[in-house]
C-alpha cells in the first residue's frame, strides 16, 4: 500500500484505482449467489456515487443534529447574499468608475473655462505723490496730493478662456484616459470576478468532499487494524497490540490529518456562505462537467476579449498618443480671452470696461528635450507594439496547451466516472452489508472521481478564461 501512496504522489494527473479496491471486490463477488443479479434500484440509504452518477436536483432540508444537505449550486447562490464574498467585484467597479471619471475630467478640457476674481485692499500709505504749490497773489504754499493707485482699491474681474492650439493636446489625453478605462473594464469586469469567485467556491467544495472520502477511508483502516485478533492461529508468541503497530500509528497519523482538514475545509466553506465554522455539512456531489469543445473551435475563437490582449493593445494605443504628445510640444499655444474689469485701483484707468483678444506662448530654445521627449516615445511605442505582438503569440499558444490539457482531463474524468459506477454496481450486488473494507474501498473510489472532475472542471475555466469568455 506504501508504494502504491507513493505512485499516486508522482502521477497526480492520473485516475488511481486501489489494489486494495480491486481485491474487496474480487472477495465480495465470489461471496455474492450464484443467480444473475439484475442492476440494483436506488434506495434510501445507496450513496448516489453507488450508482454511478450524481443526484444535485432535489432540495436539500437542514437534518437533525444542524447538519445541513447543500448542493454546489446552493453554496455559490447563498454567498451571494454574504456582503463580503462581493468585495472582489465592488472592487473592479470601483476602478471602472476612477478610469471612467478620469476620462470625463479629460474631455473637460475641451470646453472654455469661465473665472472670476475679487480683491478689496486698503494699503496703510498714500500711494502717490504729494506736490506743494505757491499762490502767486496770496503767496501761501498748499499741498496737493497726486495719487497714482487708491489707497481704498476694489476690483471685480470675470475672465473667458478657450483654448484651441491645446485641444490637440486634450484630444491626445482623452485617447489614453479611454485605452486606461478600457484596460479596467478588461482586467476588473462583472464576468472576471464572478468567474474567479465560482472558481474558487468549485474549488473549496470539490475540495472538502474529496477530504470526507479520505476521511472516511482513513477511519475505517483504523478500524480494521483495532479489530484485528491478538493472537495469531498457530503461533505461541503474542501479537503485539494494535497501539504498538507500526501500521496503526500510521493510520492514526492519516486520520487525524485528514479530520483536521475536513474541519479547516468545513470552515472554509461556511464562511463563504455567511454560517457558524462550526456548521456540519453533508454536500452532495455535483455531476460530472459536460463540455464538447472541439479544437477547431479553440482555434477559430477571437483572443481579442482577453485581458491581457486587451491592456497589451490598449497600451499600443496610449503610447502612440504620448509619442503625438511629445511632437505637439512644437505647437504654440493660443487661446482665445475675454472678460470684464470693474476697478478703482487706478484712477487714470476707466473703472469699467471689457476686454477680448488672443493670447499665444512658445518655447523658442528648450535645449533639446523636446527632441529628445520625441525619441523616448517612438521608442515607447516601438516597445508596446512588440508586447503586443508578443502577448497574442502568447495566449494563442497557452490557448492550444489548455484545450488538451482539457481533453486529457476530460478522458480521465470520463474514465473515473465509469470505473466509479462499475465498482459501484459490484459492490451493490455483491452483498446487502457492507464491511470495513468495502467501505474503505468505496471512499477512495469515490475520491479519485472526485479528484477527476475537479481537474477537468478546473481545466475548463482556465480553457474560458483564455478565450475571455464567461463561463
Amino acid at each position: 500500500m506504501l508504494e502504491q501512496d507513493r505512485e499516486r504522489r508522482h502521477c497526480p494527473a492520473t485516475v488511481r484505482l486501489s489494489v486494495g479496491a480491486i481485491i474487496v471486490l474480487a472477495v465480495g463477488t465470489a461471496a455474492a449467489q450464484d443467480s444473475p443479479v439484475a442492476p440494483p434500484q436506488s434506495a434510501p440509504g445507496t450513496s448516489a456515487i453507488q450508482m454511478g452518477r450524481f443526484d444535485s436536483g432535489l432540495a436539500f432540508p437542514v437534518r437533525s443534529g444542524g447538519i445541513r444537505r447543500i448542493t454546489l449550486e446552493q453554496v455559490k447562490q447563498q454567498s451571494l447574499m454574504v456582503p463580503a464574498a462581493n468585495l472582489l467585484a465592488r472592487l473592479g467597479q470601483l476602478s471602472i468608475e476612477a478610469a471612467k471619471q478620469h476620462r470625463l475630467g479629460a474631455q473637460a478640457d475641451y470646453f472654455p473655462k469661465f473665472g472670476a476674481t475679487f480683491a478689496n485692499l486698503h494699503f496703510s500709505e498714500f500711494l502717490g505723490q504729494v506736490f506743494s504749490v505757491r499762490h502767486p497773489i496770496i503767496g501761501s504754499v498748499q499741498q496737493v496730493p497726486v495719487p497714482l493707485f487708491s489707497q481704498n482699491q476694489t476690483i471685480a474681474a470675470a475672465t473667458f478662456t478657450q483654448p484651441i492650439t491645446p485641444l490637440f493636446q486634450v484630444n491626445q489625453l482623452v485617447r489614453i484616459a479611454r485605452a486606461d478605462e478600457r484596460i479596467a473594464m478588461a482586467k476588473a469586469g462583472v464576468s472576471v470576478a464572478k468567474n474567479a469567485r465560482d472558481a474558487e467556491i468549485e474549488e473549496t467544495y470539490f475540495k472538502l468532499l474529496i477530504a470526507q472520502r479520505h476521511l472516511t477511508s482513513a477511519e475505517s483502516k483504523l478500524k480494521s487494524i483495532e479489530n484485528r485478533p491478538l493472537y495469531a492461529a498457530a503461533s505461541i508468541e503474542r501479537v503485539r497490540a494494535p497501539g504498538q503497530e507500526p501500521d496503526f500509528t500510521e493510520s492514526k497519523k492519516a486520520f487525524l490529518t485528514a479530520t483536521a482538514e475536513v474541519k479547516e475545509l468545513t470552515a472554509s466553506l461556511n464562511r463563504v456562505m455567511g454560517w457558524p465554522d462550526d456548521t456540519e455539512l453533508e454536500l452532495v456531489p455535483p455531476e460530472p462537467l459536460a463540455e464538447s469543445i472541439s479544437l477547431k473551435e479553440v482555434a477559430d475563437a477571437s483572443i481579442a476579449a482577453n485581458a491581457d490582449v486587451i491592456e497589451a493593445e490598449q497600451t499600443v494605443v496610449k503610447a502612440r498618443a504620448a509619442s503625438t504628445l511629445s511632437k505637439l510640444a512644437y505647437v504654440p499655444t493660443v487661446a482665445a480671452v475675454a472678460g470684464y474689469l470693474f476697478q478703482n485701483a487706478i484712477p487714470l484707468v476707466p473703472s469699467n470696461f471689457g476686454y477680448g483678444g488672443v493670447m499665444a506662448s512658445y518655447d523658442i530654445f528648450d535645449f533639446g528635450k523636446r527632441e529628445r521627449a520625441v525619441k523616448e516615445a517612438r521608442a515607447q511605442v516601438e516597445m508596446a507594439e512588440i508586447a503586443a505582438q508578443m502577448t497574442k503569440a502568447r495566449i494563442a499558444a497557452n490557448l492550444k496547451k489548455s484545450y488538451f490539457e482539457l481533453e486529457r482531463s476530460r478522458q480521465l474524468s470520463e474514465l473515473a466516472q465509469k470505473m466509479g459506477s462499475s465498482v459501484g454496481w459490484l459492490m451493490n450486488a455483491s452483498s446487502t452489508s457492507e464491511s470495513v473494507e468495502m467501505k474503505a474501498a468505496r471512499a477512495k473510489v469515490e475520491a479519485e472521481m472526485l479528484e477527476a472532475d475537479l481537474a477537468h472542471r478546473q481545466a475548463f475555466v482556465r480553457l474560458k478564461a483564455l478565450m475571455g469568455q464567461q463561463r
